[in-house]
């Protein structure tokens, strides 16, 4: 490929350095000023491909990138692009599912265990020279009571498999998209109410998209049907959680605790959440490991060239817009 005939890139942000050398074997790598609407929009029209991390994609964008072929998400949540818009052009828009996903699952168990066993409670005791006296607070076993799934993707699966595997604890899954066929041998159980399951779980973790949906899934009255010994996990989006709903029950004790890695604004220099008792929080940092960030790099990589070279992209999250126009 002649450097006349190569394509541009856009990367608008940071990423591995694996997946820039392998974007440079193919095409040409452009980085914008900053990562806002307003520097993309800028060389929109130069691109025929995104990789994008968390900047915005807006309409705006889209319509400004008059040859873009192709939008790439650097990790799974795609709330930041305008999907609608790309499908309305006609530009495949894909994500990078399996580069994270053990990544994201291993926080949320960790955080999860960290929470449950009331272990920050028992670092500040003994960084403040006290001792056993002063841990009030009751701590209890995981074997024998049940963790709560929201969202039964591969994230979902991979936290229900490791409680219920590692540590002998039952599983309920909520997810409508889901049928008891597609869990087969997975050791769970799926329900179909989600009160069902925030009233008999010991541990609720969420790990569903951020859609209309699930937009303040947890709520007031969702926190008031969870167990008050219970605790909740949410390393997913921010806005799946009303955060104001979750510090009332957090200072209540209406809840246990909570384990919070997304919040409804990042970064969340004002969240409610700063002054709540019996919370951990991580700056959205579950899905952010060394290996997750290579391969993440190198899968989103791979499926730009698969895209520019006329190969259908193994992650496309809108398929509707490779068949062929009506």
């Amino acid at each position: 490929m002649s450097a006349s005939t190569r394509p541009t890139v856009l990367v608008t942000e940071p990423i591995d350095s694996t997946g820039i050398e392998r974007l440079r074997l193919f095409a040409d790598v452009l980085v914008p000023e900053a990562p806002d609407e307003v520097s993309i929009t800028r060389v929109a029209a130069r691109l025929d491909a995104m990789l994008v991390r968390v900047a915005p994609i807006t309409a705006r964008v889209i319509r400004a990138a008059t040859k873009l072929r192709h939008i790439q998400k650097h990790g799974v949540g795609i709330d930041s692009i305008d999907v609608n818009h790309a499908t309305s052009r006609r530009i495949p828009v894909s994500f990078t599912p399996e580069a994270n996903f053990n990544a994201v699952a291993e926080h949320s168990v960790a955080a999860a265990l960290t929470a449950f066993k009331r272990l920050p409670t028992q670092d500040g005791i003994v960084r403040a020279n006290q001792w056993r006296p002063e841990m009030s607070a009751p701590v209890h076993e995981l074997a024998g009571r049940t963790v709560g799934v929201v969202g039964g993707g591969r994230i979902g699966r991979q936290v229900a498999r490791t409680f219920v595997h590692g540590f002998g604890m039952r599983a309920l899954v909520f997810d409508p998209y889901l049928t008891s066929a597609d869990l087969v041998g997975e050791d769970v159980e799926l329900v179909s109410e989600l009160a069902t399951l925030l009233g008999q779980a010991d541990i609720v973790s969420l790990h569903v998209p951020l859609t209309e949906s699930t937009r303040h899934l947890i709520d007031a009255p969702a926190l008031a049907a969870m167990r008050s010994t219970a605790i909740l996990v949410n390393t997913c989006r921010g806005l799946v959680v009303d955060e104001a709903a979750l510090a009332e029950a957090l200072r209540n004790g209406y809840i246990a605790g909570a384990a919070i890695d997304v919040f409804e604004h990042e970064p969340p220099f004002d969240s409610p959440l700063h002054d709540s008792p019996n919370i951990i929080m991580s700056p959205h940092f579950a899905g952010v490991t060394v290996e997750s960030s290579r391969r993440m790099a190198l899968h989103s990589a791979e499926e730009i060239q698969r895209v520019l070279t006329g190969q259908t992209p193994r992650w496309c999250i809108n398929p509707e817009v490779l068949e062929p126009p009506a």
